[in-house]
């Protein structure tokens, strides 16, 4: 795969997702730059500086998440909504056909038309 075409993939995706590009910067760039927390793990108290940082981190992995679960629920919900519309247009196109071309009784089966048949022959 080209970047090129990579870069058109991730913007359909982006698109039909819903996500800005705000929001996919949001999870590509860390809230504290490397360098801040390279440096607050040298100082003496650099366990609980990385633990805020991991934390905020944590939080934003899991607000995201539940962001993605909701809108796989809606996606999902969309999907069968669709699905029961094309089962009822398939539906009645099928009757539709059944009417139109070829839904009547068939013509071997047609007792009236064998009486008159018979009736003419005779």
């Amino acid at each position: 795969m080209s970047e090129h075409s990579a870069v058109d993939f991730g913007n359909g995706l982006r698109a039909h997702l819903g996500l800005e590009r705000a929001q996919l910067d949001l999870v590509a760039e860390p809230t504290t730059p490397p360098q801040a927390v390279a440096a607050a793990a040298a100082a003496p108290d650099a366990p609980a500086a990385a633990d805020t940082a991991a934390a905020e981190q944590l939080e934003a992995l899991v607000a995201l998440e539940a962001e993605l679960l909701e809108r796989e629920r809606t996606l999902t919900l969309r999907e069968a909504t669709l699905a029961g519309r094309a089962g009822s247009l398939l539906a009645a196109a099928q009757a539709l056909y059944d009417d139109v071309l070829g839904g009547g009784p068939s013509p071997h089966d047609d007792e009236l038309g064998r009486l008159r048949r018979r009736k003419s022959v005779a």
